[in-house]
């Protein structure tokens, strides 16, 4: 049964780390420029190195004067003599850094790449200043999304100009290359060489929460609440404790997010289901489900299906029929697909949950063995024959069909079924004595006392030895194949 909360559940990360480096390295980009004045840090200008480089400088810095509204002569003049520079081949070092802060301020990440490699090339000076560049070009390769040659130059920089901020930039590349104990490390690095880590605090716990460290981001997911009064972290700290195994913690931060008016109650309820599952209290796990569907989860199968699991869990048989029946008709009106995952993406991006597949042959098997409990054998018999075309293979659902079969007294179709149970070692004692009470009525002595003859040798339950030994005299003794007193079949184990 696939009812574990298992990869694909804790895969809950953001769907791209860079992103979440993103406003972490473009406030580190401001820390690290050399030049302390940007030219034109909210203007439109986008200025194109290669194509402006082709230009007579008088007719590109008209064009700018025209395409941006500059009327500003000095602003005018300066644009000319940083074109003439640029075009008579005079590139001094503050000439290139003036391009890189223009092109960082438009966000063109891959012109301030090839600038600041230029810088590099072009830069004499002391060690920390060349490593502050290496990391700014590592900060650009992140913004990229180019994790290889983000962690290449945040190496080079961090060797020569450590900062808290480079360290905490490439715990989120290594996150991304896979490399959990290194970006765990380093983001343990950057803890312990800032006091102010509150600014970074949201992104950096995306870390340990990834690397499995649950406790301490459920540290720092307590440390955002308390400083923020934000009720949203309290759905990522439920997350934590769920992982964590802390069920009756994680519940409670679900209803102080509920209480605050938190939009994915559903959410939050099927992840809780989940966790109660695996820690097998599957009745606070259906109780979980029950709510996220009545909270109208975008994905009601999925919910019908784990409630049906829960339910069968606790053989709450009643119950397993009344969510398995509604699972089957909404999957059998809607046509989906249930083989495909099932991913559910929520409105805020704080939770990822993803479910396991329906599995049809599971769900036909369960709701049919629930039917037969209850007695309800020819839908059973109808589950159980839909659970075969789905998977040929679940040869338990014959040993369950031919017990409902057996119960409608349809004896010749349920010996097929149990000897398709004893081929399979499927309840292989039941299905002996089973088809032997078939092949009795059936009026085939002589197969019903080898088929009992089998439980007497082979059998374990003391019960069935009795019964089958007793059956034996009757049929050698009276040569009849009366039945009257061969005990219902029908129980499922």
């Amino acid at each position: 049964m696939n009812s574990e909360m298992g990869p694909a559940y804790q895969g809950r990360r953001k769907k791209s780390k860079f992103k979440l480096a993103t406003r972490i390295t473009a406030s580190a980009l401001a820390i690290i420029m050399i030049l302390s004045t940007v030219l034109y840090s909210v203007s439109q200008v986008s200025l194109n190195v290669e194509n402006y480089l082709e230009k007579d400088y008088r007719i590109a810095a008209r064009e700018l004067l025209k395409e941006n509204n500059y009327a500003d002569a000095s602003r005018l003049a300066q644009m000319t003599s940083f074109a003439r520079d640029l075009l008579s081949g005079r590139h001094s070092f503050d000439d290139v850094e003036l391009g890189v802060q223009i092109s960082v301020s438009q966000g063109r990440f891959d012109e301030a790449i090839a600038l600041t490699e230029k810088s590099i090339s072009l830069y004499d000076g002391e060690d920390e200043t060349k490593g502050k560049l290496y990391l700014r070009l590592g900060y650009l390769y992140v913004m990229q999304n180019d994790p290889e040659n983000a962690y290449y130059w945040l190496n080079r920089g961090i060797a020569l100009a450590p900062s808290p901020e480079a360290y905490l930039a490439r715990a989120q590349v290594e996150l991304d290359l896979g490399n959990t104990e290194m970006a765990t490390m380093d983001a343990n690095t950057y803890l312990s060489a800032t006091d102010d880590s509150g600014e970074m605090l949201a992104d950096m716990v995306n870390i340990y929460e990834a690397a499995g460290e649950f406790e301490k981001a459920a540290g720092m997911y307590t440390l955002l609440i308390d400083g923020t009064g934000n009720s949203e972290y309290y759905l990522n700290r439920a997350y934590c404790y769920t992982n964590l195994g802390r069920m009756a913690e994680a519940a409670e931060d679900r209803d102080r997010y509920a209480a605050a008016g938190g939009a994915e109650t559903g959410n939050a309820d099927v992840m809780l289901g989940l966790g109660w599952m695996r820690v097998k209290d599957y009745v606070k796990a259906d109780d979980c489900f029950v709510r996220a569907i009545d909270e109208d989860y975008a994905d009601p199968e999925s919910l019908y299906y784990y409630v049906v699991l829960c339910s069968y869990m606790t053989r709450d048989f009643g119950r397993a029929c009344t969510y398995g029946d509604r699972l089957i008709d909404l999957v059998r009106s809607s046509g989906k697909d249930t083989q495909a995952e099932i991913s559910v993406e929520k409105r805020t991006g704080r939770l990822n949950v993803t479910l396991v597949k329906i599995d049809m042959a599971n769900i036909y098997r369960m709701n049919g063995a629930s039917h037969v409990a209850m007695g309800n054998y020819e839908t059973a018999v109808e589950r159980l024959t839909a659970c075969l075309a789905e998977n040929p293979e679940e040869v338990y659902a014959n040993y369950l069909r031919g017990a409902a079969l057996l119960a409608l007294n349809r004896f010749d179709e349920a010996e097929e079924d149990f000897t398709a149970a004893i081929e399979a070692n499927v309840e292989t004692e039941r299905s002996y004595f089973s088809r032997a009470v078939c092949r009795a009525e059936l009026g085939d002595k002589t197969g019903a006392v080898e088929d009992y003859d089998w439980v007497v040798q082979n059998g374990q339950d003391s019960g069935l030895f009795k019964d089958a030994a007793n059956q034996i005299i009757l049929l050698n003794t009276a040569g009849s194949t009366e039945t009257e007193d061969i005990p219902d079949t029908t129980e499922t184990q």
